[in-house]
């Protein structure tokens, strides 16, 4: 309640609450009493809610959800409009309910929540409310991953789950272990266990290390981590020890072979506890490992080559990846062997008919001799111990085999076969030849040597039917040309020095057919003696084969041999043969024929080649002095060839050298070449020093030496002498001289020059300090900037003239002396400077600008300045013929005039002419001279007309005569001269002079040329009137205030019409015309323009006169006048060339005139030429629309005007003159 004074009328409550309805009325009291008025009911606004209390929090969903709960405000101070829920400054709830289930949470996360509580007044929120959600399993644990493995340990490591959902109070390593079965089968796991359990869980990663694992098994580990909500496993980490050296190895088994004392039989097992994959076995003999292993599956080894008799102790290594463990040894003594070596016999008292016979005891015997066995030619001779035997009744010159056997109790072993020949007797016992069918027409004849030729036969004798068909040393003959089905008889006769014999005759009968198609035989060397042969059947047998006879020859000798295999030898059936006793390392052909009951055929000759032997006979290597490819020092080239008898290939020779002096000789020996070349260079010498060489030399089986001796002495001769040695001796070779020849020079010096000119200079060279020789040649050479050496001159005298030399330029001049052809050394260089000359190849300038009445040029230095250039000259002159004009002018070439001197290489030519060829060239002075470059011809640019003088007038009575040769200059091709007479074109072309008829006393001339520029059309200058005093200004102002009129008077008409008109019912739309502006031309539209009167409308007219003209550029367009000639009424389209209405409207303005005032006011010439002025100034004024012709057809068809019909006709013909009109568009339809 509140007091007022009476005076006034309102007042102001405070203190009160929002959104409360209160009850007030007034008291009025004065000294009398008091009255009250009626209570009158009001409510205060809203405000914000006040009074919010925290939520109420429900924990839902194992922690991923809350229940939140509120109350409404203590004071909500009006209608609450919406509460909203908001989570780290993110709204998640907007309602009018008083719960919400909030989901999608994160387990075990803080989060703070506000509430706010909004009316129309405004919004109020909550303190921050932070609240934890409920724990969860933990989620998300990661396999543990390999920290450390060995064989019988495997250490884990493994880090905290992604998301904990709780505090991870202890974490379980859980493991089992999975055994392997045999292969193709599965394995069993056992049960999980838990090995480890770590209580120390404030850490980000976390190792456990398993030990006593059992090498290369399988284990399979996961983490279990724990809160207190639960647990969560990891997928399973499978991890597998290393591998580690086998265990349980026992030794090995030894077992003889029976028959092989030098061979044994190992026989191992598996080790009982591998440990892993078994790589390899190793086996040891005494102690010492074989330098070879064998695979995880193979358990048995056949160890050859041993003693006989020798005790050998054997170990087994097994490995794998983790190592290797080796057995128990294990002994056995070998049995007893035949000897190792038996030496041949020596043969002593050799004579025609004994011999006698002597031996020594083998040096390993394997055990005790028992017994020598003396064999000749493979029968024994001799069973006993005794150490010699004289052998009685032997054959004249027979080649007898004999050999020495010597037996123990296991075994027996033979020597080398000893050859020996007896003396020479006529030979005996020739057995007839072998005759081979090989064809219908064809006899192979063979035949043996005498079985006791006694001596050498020197030439067999064949014959056919007694006819003598060869004589010669083969023992082979192929006879030809044959009668099919014939029967041959041949006879071999072989003659020695001492007689001859001849053998029974042999027949044979060529065959009707026989077999074909056969293969040549497959050879394979076993040994240096003996090769294999094999073969196929032929491709047609055409029978049974009954036998196979195999031929083998050397391509060299004459000596063949002949095996016939019968169905009942071992060889048929298996179709192979071994043949022995052949040479060493020697090329043999075989041949293979089979036979039918028909006939036999052959096979191609097939070659081999037997295994390698020991050689023989090293001859002497050639020594050749010569010089090395630097020509500096002098190389000795030791060649020599291989042994006579190689007995096979030679791998490599050595090659030892040392020094000697004329008093004492150097027994170091150095190696100066391995390898397996013939020849060798010996770059490494001092001159005049004798050395000594010695070659070795190395084949497959056998060593055999060659030593190279090398005497020296104070002569510069060299003696070679060569040592052949091998184990059975050594032969020497006969000495070999040499001398030493030139080297080159040493001691140069660089040469001296007497007189130097620009393109020679005169050089004095010094004879070396050490020639080495006599010098033949002194060669001068120069370095040049690729590196390589130039020679400048060459020949025997010390004092040289050098000539072709460039001016001005530094030479690095040496000396070159030779005293044999490579014997050449070079000396110091000296640098000498040629004098300068004039230059030369001065390149012509080139433009680098051009305008109209200056250009810039360029130019670069000579090519070859011969010196330092002084300065450049730059000279010019006007050249004819001049640029291109239609009209032929004199020309004269202009002066040469210097536009420039300096040392710079451009400059810029001003006070030239425009349109005006010229020529220019450079010219370039040094010390000496000055040359010049080629003239360039260039032409200027071109320019608008220069008006120069007034044009000459000469008149008579009747003929004037024009000049204007003078007056321009032009500046650019001519197009066309224009002679204009009061405003009208009276003459264009190419004159410069012109005769005109005399038509009144004054005439005025205006003569304009126009050409053609980059620009486009320029016309000369002149000067016009002020446009308000010209005629055409008055006739546009006229035609101007027609049209208004006109437009004035349609308006004030149309609004009297009640009918609307259509938009169909208008007139044809106007021409259109291009809008491209790049392809606009002048238009000049030709009108036949009817006489209008109000009686009628005269149909005669005269064109337009159209004068135009375009230019020749492509840019722009010169319009210079149109011409109309009017009668009556006359409408003009002025299209304008840059104006928007010609482009894009096509639009047309319109004038219109009354023909009496036309005809009363202006002269026909005047109009011309004020139409003509219009046009050049159209582009200044606008347009005016064409509303006129809208409001005089609306007009007409209104029925406004009927005494005008005649005019609105007139008026629609205009429109329809031209047929351009494509499309309109009715709007109303």
């Amino acid at each position: 309640m509140g007091k007022l004074v009476g005076t006034l009328h309102q007042t102001h409550l405070f203190g009160l609450k929002p959104f409360t309805t209160y009850h007030i009325h007034v008291v009025a009291v004065n000294n009398a009493g008091h009255v009250s008025s009626p209570w009158t009911s009001v409510r205060t606004l809203e405000a914000s809610p006040s009074g919010l209390r925290n939520f109420t929090v429900e924990k839902k969903e194992n922690g991923r959800a809350l229940l939140l709960k509120w109350a409404e405000p203590s004071k909500p101070n009006g209608d609450i409009k919406i509460y909203n829920i908001f989570s780290d400054n993110h709204l998640e709830y907007s309602g009018l309910s008083r719960q919400f289930l909030f989901r999608r949470l994160e387990p075990f996360t803080l989060y703070t929540l506000v509430l706010e509580a909004c009316t129309v007044a405004g919004c109020t929120r909550s303190l921050p409310q932070t609240i934890w959600t409920d724990e969860a399993p933990p989620a998300s644990q990661m396999a543990p991953v390999i920290e450390s493995v060995n064989a019988t340990s495997i250490g884990v490591r493994w880090s905290e789950p992604i998301n904990s959902n709780g505090k991870i109070i202890r974490y379980e390593v859980i493991h089992r272990k999975t055994k392997e079965k045999a292969p193709g089968k599965n394995g069993t796991t056992e049960e999980e266990e838990i090995v480890f359990t770590e209580y120390n869980t404030g850490n980000n990663t976390f190792v456990y290390k398993a030990e006593g694992l059992q090498p290369w098994t399988s284990y399979e580990y996961k983490i279990r981590a724990w809160n207190s909500a639960g647990y969560t496993d990891s997928a399973w980490l499978v991890a597998k020890t290393s591998q580690a050296r086998p265990e349980g190895l026992a030794p090995p088994f030894l077992k003889y072979i029976p028959g092989n004392p030098d061979k044994t039989l190992i026989l191992w097992s598996s080790p009982e506890e591998p440990n892993g994959i078994l790589q390899s076995y190793r086996l040891q003999r005494n102690g010492i490992p074989y330098p070879f292993s064998f695979d995880a599956t193979t358990f048995n080894y056949t160890d050859e080559d041993l003693q006989p008799y020798s005790e050998y102790l054997y170990a087994v290594t097994a490995c794998t990846m983790g190592g290797c463990s080796t057995s128990d040894n294990t002994s056995i003594r070998t049995l007893e062997a035949a000897p190792a070596v038996v030496n041949t016999p020596t043969i002593e008292d050799l004579s025609s008919t004994h011999i006698n016979v002597s031996w020594s005891s083998p040096q390993i015997q394997n055990g005790e001799i028992t017994k020598y066995i003396l064999k000749l030619n493979g029968e024994e001779l001799y069973v006993g111990k005794s150490l010699s035997r004289k052998v009685l009744n032997l054959q004249p010159y027979t080649k007898y085999d004999l050999t020495l056997v010597a037996c123990t109790k296991g075994g027996c072993t033979s020597s080398a076969s000893k050859y020996f020949w007896t003396m020479e007797a006529s030979p005996l016992n020739i057995e007839a030849p072998s005759l081979v069918v090989t064809g219908s027409e064809s006899i192979e004849v063979t035949w043996k040597p005498p079985a006791n030729p006694n001596g050498k036969i020197q030439m067999y004798e064949l014959r056919r039917n007694g006819l003598l068909i060869y004589s010669g040393l083969e023992t082979r003959y192929h006879d030809f040309m044959l009668i099919p089905g014939k029967e041959y008889s041949y006879t071999v006769t072989a003659n020695n020095s001492q007689g001859s014999i001849t053998s029974a005759v042999a027949i044979i009968r060529t065959n009707p057919s026989s077999p074909s198609g056969m293969s040549p035989p497959r050879l394979q060397a076993w040994s240096s003696e003996i090769i294999l042969v094999t073969w196929d059947p032929p491709a047609k047998v055409n029978g049974e084969i009954i036998n196979y006879t195999i031929t083998i020859r050397d391509p060299i000798k004459p000596k063949k041999k002949i095996v016939h295999l019968d169905s009942s030898h071992v060889s048929f059936r298996g179709r192979s043969y071994t043949s022995a006793e052949l040479e060493p390392y020697h090329r043999y052909e075989v041949q293979v024929q089979a036979c039918t009951l028909l006939g036999c055929t052959s096979s191609e000759w097939a070659s081999v080649e037997t295994l390698e032997a020991p050689p023989e006979i090293q001859p002497a290597p050639l020594i050749d002095l010569q010089t090395s490819h630097d020509g500096f020092q002098s190389v000795l080239s030791i060649v020599w060839t291989g042994p006579k008898q190689p007995n096979g290939k030679i791998l490599y020779y050595e090659l030892y050298r040392r020094q000697t002096t004329p008093s004492q000789l150097n027994l170091d020996l150095l190696l100066i070449y391995n390898g397996s070349s013939t020849s060798f260079k010996d770059t490494m010498l001092l001159p005049f020093t004798g050395y000594e060489y010695q070659i070795e030399q190395k084949a497959d089986l056998k060593l055999t030496k060659n030593l190279l001796l090398i005497t020296a002495i104070k002569e510069p001769l060299l003696q070679i002498r060569v040592w052949s040695v091998n184990s059975a001796g050594r032969a020497g070779s006969s000495w070999t001289q040499c001398k030493t020849g030139p080297a080159p020079p040493q001691g140069l010096h660089a040469p001296l020059f007497d007189t130097v000119a620009s393109t020679s200079a005169v050089v004095k060279i010094n004879p070396p300090l050490k020639p080495n020789g006599i010098v033949s040649l002194y060669r001068l050479f120069s370095n040049n900037t690729k590196g390589r050496d130039m020679v400048l001159s060459e020949g025997t005298s010390t004092q040289q003239t050098i000539h072709g030399l460039k001016p001005f330029t530094t030479y690095s001049v040496g000396v070159e002396a030779c005293t044999c052809f490579n014997c050449c050394s070079k000396g110091p260089v000296a640098q000498v400077t040629t004098q300068p000359a004039p230059p030369s190849k001065q390149p012509p300038p080139y433009i680098h600008s051009m305008a109209s009445r200056n250009a810039s040029f360029q130019w670069d230095a000579p090519q070859e300045p011969n010196g330092i250039v002084r300065r450049y000259e730059l000279h010019m002159h006007s050249s004819c013929p001049p640029p291109l004009q239609p009209i032929e002018k004199t020309c004269r070439p202009g002066p040469v005039e210097v536009k420039y001197t300096g040392n710079d290489q451009q400059f810029n030519v001003s006070d030239l002419q425009p349109y005006t060829t010229y020529k220019l060239r450079v010219v370039s002075y040094n010390s000496v001279g000055s040359t010049s470059s080629d003239w360039i011809s260039f032409t200027t640019r071109k320019e608008v007309p220069q008006y120069k003088a007034p044009f000459i007038v000469v008149s008579n009575l009747s003929t004037i005569y024009l000049d204007w040769s003078h007056t321009f200059l032009l500046n650019g091709p001519l197009k066309e001269y224009v002679l204009m007479e009061g405003g009208q074109r009276i003459y264009s072309g190419f004159d410069t002079s012109l005769y005109l008829p005399r038509t009144s006393d004054k005439s005025q001339f205006e003569t304009r040329p126009i050409l053609t520029t980059p620009e486009g059309n320029h016309e000369a200058e002149k000067k016009e009137a002020t446009f308000y005093t010209e005629l055409w200004f008055v006739v546009l102002m006229a035609i101007l205030g027609l049209i208004l009129l006109a437009i004035f008077l349609s308006t004030i008409l149309h609004r009297k019409i009640s009918k609307q008109p259509y938009a169909r019912e208008r007139p044809p739309l106007n021409p259109s015309f291009p809008d491209n502006p790049c392809h606009q031309s002048p238009i000049a539209t030709l009108l036949q323009v009817p006489v209008i009167s109000s009686s009628q409308v005269s149909q005669n007219s005269d064109k337009f006169e159209r004068v135009a003209d375009t230019s020749e550029s492509s840019s722009s367009v010169t319009l210079k006048s149109y011409t109309m000639h009017f009668e009556g009424l006359a409408d003009t389209k002025i299209p304008g060339p840059a104006s928007p209405t010609s482009i894009r409207s096509n639009r047309s303005t319109s004038v219109l005139q009354v023909p009496s005032q036309i005809q009363h006011t202006f002269s026909q010439g005047s109009l011309h030429r004020s139409v003509s002025q219009l046009i050049d100034v159209y582009d200044k004024k606008s347009l005016i629309e064409d509303t006129v012709w809208d409001t005089i057809i609306h007009g007409h068809e209104s029925g406004l005007y009927v005494d005008d019909e005649d005019l609105v006709t007139a008026i629609k013909g205009f429109s329809t003159v031209t047929k351009e009109h494509t499309t309109f568009t009715d709007t109303h339809l």
